[in-house]
């Protein structure tokens, strides 16, 4: 865990409750009840804040943004030598892009162009042989036609297995297997979206120790 301080200065108090509410789920450590988060905002005390980097919260990023761009001054702090020392969002240590995340976008994109390349050979093959298509208007075609997201996966199957003979199985995983690291792309996008509705709870349904 990293350790972050935050103070709110001339805090207005219909803003109060809502800063209390996303302050919450970034506390794992004392009394995170709404009610002291709001007395120690009232005092302007730094409040203390738990940030996982082994987890990475771009939901905090994205709260600290939020601040700013709503006009809720603020001041964040980190620890240096047992010391807290007034910093920048952009000067902390957050792990902002997760590895595997990177990963998955890099294989998928890797992926998509080599598939397209072997569906392109396969449609243009269909184009030739089928519908008696030649030249630069069946290559080109089959280069557009190859990169459209599904429609080219399923052109060039359906080639594959007709016309190369190739078994059905064979055809699908070519075609289809760089979908999988975009699922789970799309999956984590939705992840990251149920989290941010649940942000009060989110923690203290990771930690029941909390509750």
């Amino acid at each position: 865990m990293q350790k972050i301080g935050i103070k709110f200065i001339n805090l207005e108090l219909n803003n109060a409750r809502v800063v209390a509410k996303n302050l919450q789920s970034f506390i794992l450590e004392g009394d995170y009840a709404i009610s002291s988060i709001l007395e120690q905002l009232e005092q302007e005390k730094m409040i203390v804040l738990d940030v996982s980097k082994e987890e990475n919260m771009p939901e905090f990023t994205v709260t600290i943004e939020g601040f700013s761009e709503e006009g809720i001054e603020h001041i964040l702090y980190k620890k240096e030598s047992e010391a807290w020392e007034e910093t920048t969002l952009e000067d902390l240590d957050l792990d902002r892009n997760p590895l595997w995340l990177i990963w998955t976008i890099g294989l998928a994109l890797l992926g998509y162009f080599v598939a397209g390349l072997i569906e392109t050979s396969a449609i243009y093959n269909l184009y030739t042989v089928k519908y008696e298509i030649h030249g630069l208007i069946a290559g080109v075609g089959a280069l557009i036609t190859a990169y459209i997201p599904i429609v080219g996966s399923v052109v060039a199957y359906g080639s594959a297995v007709e016309l190369w003979h190739w078994q059905w199985y064979n055809a699908l995983f070519i075609f289809f297997f760089y979908y999988l690291p975009l699922l789970g792309f799309i999956l984590y996008l939705i992840w990251i979206v149920l989290k941010a509705f649940y942000a009060n709870k989110w923690y203290r349904f990771l930690h029941p120790e909390f509750n």
